[in-house]
């Protein structure tokens, strides 16, 4: 039975919507996200709305009466309502093929970086849009349909967000506004659907972790 990827855990949305999110690069890859998926925008409202309302409920000299966890708990159950967002128009990239979400063209402009394709592995090519201190990446990804990308484990942690087609990890399949998180100690094969060429924005800690020595040595010419 095909599943479907999607979002999150709340935490990201909680600090997504309370505007204190590690990394400018984790905020646009969490916009990117929440323009694109209805589902990640109407979790996003829900927070902010139930937050403001248990603030606004609190008495500003006496200590909050709730948690982090009561305002997760209680999105969840308002999540089952009937919570109707607009959705947000993005204006066309400069490459339009590249479907690039609002919130990543604001971001492109404002740092003046260029999105520049390097080669990355067969039907494969790259384009790195940041790096961290601590070996964070935000890079774009584009492969087209068929391509498998081999065996492999992460270092680090690991957000990838469809911005255009779709892939596979098993038999979960990813499509545009979904997400997929993956940790240290998470194996996995990915491969592109055949329908046709797959964007992904990913941010990544560390580099990937391969079985093949040849993957391995080809990591020195791809960075990732």
């Amino acid at each position: 039975m095909t599943q479907r990827g999607h979002v999150l855990d709340d935490s990201w949305y909680l600090d997504y919507a309370a505007g204190t999110l590690g990394t400018e690069a984790q905020d646009v890859m969490m916009a990117s996200h929440v323009e694109l998926s209805d589902e990640a925008r109407g979790r996003v409202a829900a927070l902010e709305t139930l937050g403001g309302a248990m603030l606004d409920a609190s008495d500003g000299e006496a200590p909050l009466g709730f948690s982090v966890e009561d305002i997760l708990r209680r999105a969840g159950s308002e999540a089952e309502e009937d919570l109707t967002v607009a959705p947000v128009a993005a204006a066309p990239a400069a490459d339009d093929s590249l479907c690039l979400p609002q919130a990543l063209q604001d971001y492109l402009a404002r740092t003046g970086m260029p999105v520049r394709w390097g080669f990355l592995g067969p039907g494969m090519r790259k384009a790195i849009l940041w790096r961290g201190e601590h070996g964070e990446r935000l890079w774009l990804l584009r492969a087209q349909p068929g391509v498998a990308i081999p065996h492999h484990g992460h270092n680090g942690s690991e957000l990838t967000l469809v911005l255009k087609g779709s892939f596979w990890d098993g038999e979960q399949e990813y499509r545009p506004g979904d997400v997929e998180e993956a940790h240290p100690g998470v194996e996995h094969d990915i491969r592109i659907d055949e329908g046709g060429e797959c964007i992904c924005l990913a941010l990544t800690e560390g580099k990937l972790k391969f079985e093949s020595p040849v993957l391995r040595a080809f990591q020195v010419f791809t960075g990732l």
